[in-house]
């Protein structure tokens, strides 16, 4: 009698996979897995050498991120250091050059008066060769000088008279009048004596007073107003000698009736 062979039903049942535990489906999967709880803890707890690697990175970047604030809070206040210290140098600076005096005022370069300017002081020869400050005359009143290219030549003299003529009203004025040449002081007395002259001629044969006021050897005949005290009111470079007296007397005029209103006010 043959044996009897399974049924299909029971080879199927018998080659099934189990069915997991709804109960403990983690334990059945743990089995499934072939490895034990004990094995699964261990490889959790213990990094891997690439965590370990990542950790030690990120280890170094805070490490150099630390060190590179540490470096630029340095430099910061080293920057911070030095600022205060160039303004200190700055306000420093400032202070030195509001304390320099300013600068003094630079002579013309040609040294030439010009109206409103201070006659300086000069010693002259006058026609008996005596020196005679200048400063002397225009601080005892006011001072009219006129310049001629040559004593006792026609144009000369009639400028020369003409002054002779209105001489008085000049010195109402409160005026003196000088005349002005390169001539020598004996030539200047000749011609002072043929003439009748009653005022003082002054030599000047290096120019030396006459190159300030402005005379050229073009234009030798002159006339310079000076107030009392030495200030240069008027001038006129190369005049005709008839009007150059009559001229130099309205000048006079008008300072002098300035100089009263003025007295007059206080």
């Amino acid at each position: 009698m043959a044996p009897k062979r399974p049924s299909s039903s029971t080879a199927i049942s018998s080659a099934a996979p189990p069915v997991l535990s709804e109960s403990n489906p983690r334990r059945s999967t743990r089995s499934s897995l072939g490895g034990t709880p004990g094995a699964m803890g261990s490889s959790a707890a213990s990094p891997s050498k690439e965590d370990a690697q990542g950790k030690t990175n990120l280890s170094t970047v805070a490490k150099d991120k630390k060190g590179d604030e540490s470096q630029s809070t340095t430099q910061d206040a080293e920057a911070s250091k030095a600022g205060t210290g160039n303004a200190h140098e700055g306000d420093k600076a400032d202070e030195d050059q509001s304390e320099t005096p300013p600068a003094a005022k630079k002579p013309k370069k040609d040294g030439v008066y010009k109206r409103n300017d201070n006659v300086d002081d000069i010693v002259l020869k006058d026609e008996n060769d005596s020196p005679v400050s200048l400063k002397s005359l225009y601080d005892a009143s006011g001072l009219v000088i006129f310049s001629y290219p040559r004593a006792n030549t026609p144009g000369c003299t009639n400028q020369a008279c003409g002054y002779r003529d209105i001489h008085a009203e000049f010195t109402e004025l409160g005026f003196q009048v000088v005349g002005l040449s390169t001539d020598k002081p004996g030539a200047q007395m000749s011609w002072k004596k043929g003439k009748n002259l009653p005022y003082t001629l002054l030599s000047d044969p290096k120019k030396e007073l006459l190159s300030r006021l402005g005379a050229t050897d073009a234009k030798k005949r002159c006339h310079w107003v000076i107030e009392k005290g030495g200030r240069l009111a008027e001038q006129d470079i190369g005049v005709k000698p008839a009007s150059d007296p009559t001229n130099a007397l309205n000048i006079a005029k008008a300072l002098a009736s300035t100089a009263k209103g003025k007295s007059s006010q206080k």
